[in-house]
């Protein structure tokens, strides 16, 4: 790890494949680093794909007091309420989601920042989703408001994509899609947000608020998802079993896997510097 380590005052961890293991565990060095970091005011915090009330446990036991990224971006939030951002979409685009999905095939639900909504004619989604968000389900979504994300579900690919086509046109009103295929090749998903609900911008948005820099902050990820962490400029950190295509972005790959505690053989090498200014 080079000696720009010394600089780091943050370090963002994503979740899956990177802080917990296969069982969903932090690893025990993990937990002790980010407590001893925190005594040297480096701060660890995450950004991750999942619910904020999913990720409020892991922050629980992790000591973070400072505002962490969840649902890729979208909410920007701390474990006693404080919000930075939350990037919602507009009722009108939610109406047309909805009106498109219904016509066309498509199971859908949405989350704000509390709930994931489900209808009646819609509950088989919660099989897939993986927010991790309490599921609430009402007799339809007339009454939903301040929605973060999006999900539409289709078993074809043809109506997925000919919602993808209609809904493009928001792509100019501040709106952006991406579709993903389940490993299972049983689903596609479409995802809809705030434009500006992406790692990349949160992490910008977390590091100004807090009034540091880029040469401040180290990120730790694993996944497509996290390219958008890799690209801001930070110290970029990958983990062993992360993607070929990060690893290429990393200026360290760590020799654990997630299930080895990866992040904490990081948290270490951090303490070391701050310590001792060696490995």
């Amino acid at each position: 790890m080079e000696s720009r380590i010394k600089d780091v005052k943050l370090i963002v961890i994503d979740i899956d494949g990177t802080l917990i293991d296969s069982e969903g565990k932090v690893g025990e060095r993990t937990l002790h680093f980010a407590k001893e970091l925190k005594k040297h005011d480096i701060c660890c915090t995450l950004s991750t794909a999942r619910s904020h009330h999913y990720s409020a446990h892991l922050a629980d036991e992790l000591e973070i007091d400072i505002p962490f990224v969840t649902l890729d971006g979208a909410l920007i939030k701390d474990r006693k309420g404080n919000t930075v951002f939350r990037g919602l979409i507009k009722d009108t685009l939610v109406k047309k989601a909805i009106k498109l999905a219904e016509e066309n095939y498509g199971k859908i639900t949405m989350c704000d920042e509390n709930n994931l909504f489900v209808t009646p004619r819609n509950a088989v989604v919660k099989e897939y989703t993986k927010l991790n968000a309490p599921i609430l389900e009402v007799s339809d979504f007339s009454a939903v408001k301040d929605i973060l994300e999006i999900l539409v579900f289709c078993e074809d690919k043809v109506s997925m994509k000919f919602i993808k086509q209609k809904f493009g046109f928001f792509d100019r009103l501040g709106i952006s899609l991406s579709v993903t295929k389940s490993p299972r090749n049983d689903y596609y998903l479409l995802t809809i947000k705030n434009s500006g609900s992406n790692k990349y911008e949160s992490v910008r948005r977390l590091v100004n608020h807090l009034g540091l820099n880029r040469k401040n902050v180290a990120v730790i990820g694993d996944w497509h998802n996290d390219m958008p962490l890799f690209e801001y400029g930070a110290y970029n950190i990958a983990v062993q079993n992360a993607i070929p295509e990060l690893k290429r972005k990393a200026d360290y790959v760590t020799n654990s896997t997630n299930n080895e505690d990866a992040v904490g053989e990081v948290l270490e090498l951090v303490f070391n510097y701050t310590l001792n200014g060696s490995h």
